[in-house]
């Protein structure tokens, strides 16, 4: 159904005969250009107090409530209700006025669908809050309801510990898939990075903060050590933020930042991968220190596993005798 909510504030505004007040309803609900004046910022205008601005408004609506004028708004109110009672009852404001406007920017159309809703019955606007966006719902339960809901999928998130895909989150059968999808859209802790993947919005996977978080994202989703360079430019194509990221920028990062080690000539890994910081004789001492004495092609093949470097490297490090010695058998171990 498509409805021209302009024309109907042009309809219902005939029974309003006072020209400041109409001028001052289309102010305050953003009738001629989808910007919402505050009550003082009305009442410096026409140099008159908020209070005085706000008495104008509550009178204008007992005369827009009448049974006459709210007839106007039936077919409207039909479609928010739809549109509501299938988003479990309760959705995000800005989701709601792009949604039924098809207009994702401010306009008239957007104000005059506000005003309808502060006009209609039940509808109620839920202000923004430090755990949802701004909000709008036909039923007194559903805000309980949505909060109960995304308490405890932020529970299971901190459980997990890791970012999760949308799937996750429709398993439960008691509510359905819009409901879910609209809870999440009007939560603030839980939020969607680049990937498609849904997390904490405090997790760097979800929300990065600068080079080194958008490294980590890059990193962790290639699932290998990547050179500094790569990790530039797969940050860049996969638009994690609005500044290019710089090569050299990001490799300071990675060197300043616990959680990745270098593994090989500008490649770095993930710490949590199991790779441990230092050189590659920092990395034979443990391998000795873990498994006591071995032969060189089995230190070879361990520090390969978590370094990539040449085999010549290592077997220079292996000649240090401050720190190693090689019997008879050619067996590696510590210098004790």
């Amino acid at each position: 159904m498509s409805i021209k909510y302009e024309q109907l504030i042009s309809q219902a505004f005939k029974n309003i005969s006072n020209q400041r007040t109409r001028d001052i309803l289309y102010l305050r609900f953003g009738l001629k250009d989808g910007q919402r004046q505050t009550l003082d910022t009305i009442g410096q205008k026409y140099g008159i107090t908020r209070e005085r601005v706000r008495q104008i408004e509550e009178v204008a609506f007992s005369d827009l409530k009448k049974p006459a004028v709210v007839s106007l708004f039936k077919p409207t109110f039909s479609l928010i209700d739809n549109f509501l009672n299938q988003e479990g009852k309760i959705i995000r404001e800005e989701r709601l006025l792009s949604s039924l406007t098809g207009i994702d920017q401010l306009h008239p159309d957007r104000g005059a669908l506000f005003f309808i809703l502060t006009l209609g019955q039940p509808y109620q606007r839920f202000v923004e809050s430090e755990n949802f966006y701004p909000l709008w719902s036909n039923s007194k339960n559903a805000l309980n309801q949505a909060e109960k809901i995304i308490n405890q999928l932020v529970k299971n998130l901190e459980q997990i510990q890791k970012p999760v895909s949308r799937n996750y989150f429709l398993t439960d059968t008691s509510l359905s898939k819009k409901a879910i999808l609209s809870y999440l859209d009007a939560t603030k802790q839980i939020s969607q990075n680049n990937f498609g993947q849904f997390g904490l919005v405090k997790w760097p996977e979800i929300n990065p903060r600068g080079a080194k978080d958008k490294a980590y994202i890059i990193i962790k989703k290639n699932g290998a050590p990547l050179h500094f360079r790569e990790v530039s430019d797969l940050i860049n194509q996969a638009n994690l933020g609005t500044n290019l990221a710089q090569a050299q920028t990001v490799h300071n990062e990675l060197i300043k930042d616990p959680r990745f080690i270098l593994v090989g000539r500008g490649t770095y890994a993930l710490k949590e991968w199991g790779y441990q910081s230092g050189t590659v004789k920092d990395v034979i001492i443990q391998i000795l220190k873990e498994n006591g004495s071995l032969a060189k092609e089995d230190i070879l093949g361990k520090v390969l596993e978590s370094r990539l470097v040449k085999p010549n490297t290592v077997l220079i490090n292996l000649q240090n005798r401050q720190y190693f010695n090689k019997d008879k058998e050619g067996q590696y171990s510590l210098v004790k």
